[in-house]
């Protein structure tokens, strides 16, 4: 088992090292002026019963309209169309009001595309003009991008972007053969079932091994100062910190206080909430306990339930929020605590990058970030 995990870990190290030593787009940016929405897997579909975007459809729309006002550049992780199960006229012809949305983005150079597992036929730029150029939409979709952060010119530290499935084997290796079972025996399943799809989003052994393997791959980058952002698990992780960990930690901190009725209803009430998390996400009692600020995952824009997350990056801070609110009303919810404070978590990671006299290490050979700036 232990043999199994470390082979897989390898697996897919070898994958995002690819996509990162090779990456599709470079460029550099002030930390004052990095204004992002991280959205990813939508699977946008036919508006048939294997559809998993179209319950997520309002909250998805609601939030494109609220980002886009508020001068926010908008980065799509991936897994944007449902490929493997929808040719992509009918996609485009289902859902033109939410292309209409992303086009507003495009039009004013504050839209960022990468292709995933489930839409990787826009890896092909033929493909991409004779698609979504109908749509407005053709442009540059990358498989990844290294965004190195500035603070008036010094290097603070790198974000990297990828969709998250390099190095699967069903995935990346044998995307084709996994692409024809899906559309030709499993959306027929789904359309009988109305079960939603997208393994490792329903599986949440895979989706653990999968998040656990990025995680420690970010590590491995952590003396350059690189912070990983990725998609695919569906599981949001802020601050390489899930909602299942956070709840058990707070649980574990309330264990070592002194017993009080305060206390117990405290206790009480996070160990029902730990239980509906655990059972509505599809988890492992188990944690996995990840304490460097060295990965996030955006979650989804296809739950079951309407749900959409993504990451929020604003004023140097990084927020996990969910669409709907509690009310149900279309508005942002903050998830996590505090915010993540984008200098401290570059500070933490580059502890050890510092040489004697307080030089700094430059960037890895072979990278010239471009220089330019979001909008």
């Amino acid at each position: 088992m232990a043999k199994s995990l470390e082979k897989y870990q390898r697996q897919i190290a070898k994958g995002l090292e690819r996509a990162f030593q090779e990456p599709s787009h470079g460029m550099a940016v002030e930390l004052d002026s990095l204004r992002l929405i991280i959205l990813s897997d939508l699977h946008r579909g036919a508006r048939d019963g294997a559809d998993d975007f179209q319950r997520c459809e309002r909250a998805f729309n609601a939030a494109l309209a609220y980002y886009f006002r508020a001068g926010y550049t908008l980065c799509l992780l991936g897994d944007v169309e449902e490929l493997w199960e929808c040719r992509p006229g009918t996609v485009l012809q289902k859902y033109q009001h939410s292309f209409e949305l992303e086009r507003k983005f495009r039009q004013e150079g504050r839209y960022w595309r990468f292709w995933g597992n489930h839409d990787d036929l826009w890896s092909f730029p033929k493909a991409v003009q004779k698609y979504l150029g109908t749509v407005g939409l053709d442009g540059p979709i990358w498989e990844s991008l290294r965004l190195e952060v500035r603070d008036q010119g010094t290097r603070l530290g790198e974000l990297f972007f990828v969709h998250g499935h390099q190095g699967t084997t069903s995935s990346d290796r044998f995307g084709r053969v996994s692409r024809l079972f899906v559309r030709y025996v499993w959306r027929n399943l789904q359309r009988l079932t109305k079960m939603a799809s997208t393994t490792p989003a329903r599986d949440w052994v895979l989706r653990q091994k999968h998040d656990q393997a990025m995680y420690r791959w970010a590590l491995t980058r952590r003396e350059t100062g690189m912070i990983l952002f990725a998609g695919h698990t569906h599981r949001p992780v802020f601050k390489a910190e899930n909602l299942v960990d956070k709840l058990t930690r707070e649980l574990e901190e309330l264990e070592r206080r002194p017993d009080g009725p305060k206390l117990l209803e405290q206790r009480q009430a996070l160990e029902a909430e730990l239980e509906w998390v655990r059972a509505s996400q599809f988890q492992a009692p188990e944690a996995i306990l990840m304490e460097a600020p060295s990965y996030f995952n955006t979650g989804c824009c296809s739950f079951g339930d309407g749900d959409v997350t993504g990451l929020e990056i604003a004023d140097g801070k990084i927020q996990l929020v969910r669409w709907p609110d509690d009310a149900d009303q279309p508005r942002p919810r903050v998830l996590n605590d505090e915010p993540a404070d984008l200098r401290q978590c570059f500070e933490e990671l580059r502890g050890s990058r510092r040489l004697p006299g307080g030089v700094e290490v430059p960037l890895q050979p072979g990278v010239s970030p471009e220089g330019t700036a979001l909008h």
